[in-house]
């Protein structure tokens, strides 16, 4: 059987790189992007089952490849984090469709 493919999205090089060591130890695939720009180019040409993405992001923030990532492809689920506590954006996360 096939492992899972997620795609980390995080400009934090350290951050992202603990995230796929911990999911490639629990048994997952992992891709990396570190911008959401580079997420949907990567998503345009690799097929994966889940995207976990920073929100705190320059460029692209979580929020919007979240929206961008719904639009193109509707049914792949979508993990949100962030070490900034912000109801409001949980909230709207929750509302756009985000884990």
């Amino acid at each position: 059987m096939a492992k899972s493919k997620i795609l980390v999205v995080d400009d934090d090089n350290r951050l992202r790189e603990a995230i796929c060591d911990t999911l490639e130890l629990s048994g997952y695939d992992c891709i990396q992007a570190s911008s959401g720009t580079e997420a949907l180019d990567l998503l345009s040409r690799v097929n994966v089952n889940m995207v976990i993405s920073d929100i705190q992001m320059d460029g692209m923030d979580g929020h919007k490849l979240l929206l961008n990532i719904h639009e193109l492809y509707p049914k792949l689920p979508v993990l949100l984090m962030t070490a900034f506590a912000n109801i409001d954006g949980a909230v709207q996360a929750m509302r756009d469709g985000g884990g």
